[in-house]
């Protein structure tokens, strides 16, 4: 196993405790991840490793903007992907993030459906979305708190992940 590997395995297992444990991932996980992250490219790579950590980085930020000014997804799933887009370069950011946002819906439905909430979820969001465009207005779309709605995106991330290192996305 590389380094590389193993700062993914690390990072995103590490995210997946602290969000299930804390509701959040800590800053100090994604400050540590990107030292590790920045210092094992340029030994590896040397100012190309630099450039491709810094595109990884500012990539799921760039592209996951929208979601978080809706508060669809927190400041800390942004910042895990950047780390894991540090390490993984530019390609590897955006595998990983396609990947998981795709396993977060599939996750999410089966969840919905399993709860019995689907219709009442899809109406939330219709009605969300409505307000959202007549009023111009930005408030949270999570709810706060251990609600059944609330999901935590660190599992798809790390699934999305092991998919990435597997060579399966």
């Amino acid at each position: 196993m590389t380094v590389r590997c193993g700062l993914l395995i690390a990072v995103s297992l590490s995210a997946v405790l602290m969000d299930f444990l804390m509701e959040q991932v800590k800053n100090e996980l994604i400050l540590t991840g990107l030292a590790a992250a920045i210092v094992c490219r340029l030994l590896e790579e040397g100012v190309y490793g630099g450039i491709s950590f810094g595109a990884g980085v500012v990539v799921p930020v760039l592209l996951l903007f929208p979601l978080f000014y809706f508060r669809m997804i927190g400041a800390g799933d942004i910042k895990l992907l950047s780390v894991l887009g540090g390490i993984s370069g530019i390609r590897g950011s955006l595998k990983i993030m396609g990947s998981s946002l795709a396993l977060g819906a599939v996750l999410s439905l089966a969840f919905l459906i399993s709860c019995g909430n689907l219709r009442e979820r899809i109406s939330y969001f219709i009605s969300y979305t409505k307000d959202a465009v007549r009023t111009g207005e930005r408030k949270p779309y999570l709810k706060k708190g251990k609600n059944p709605e609330n999901f935590h995106f660190t599992v798809p991330v790390f699934l999305g992940t092991m998919l990435y290192l597997g060579g399966i996305v």
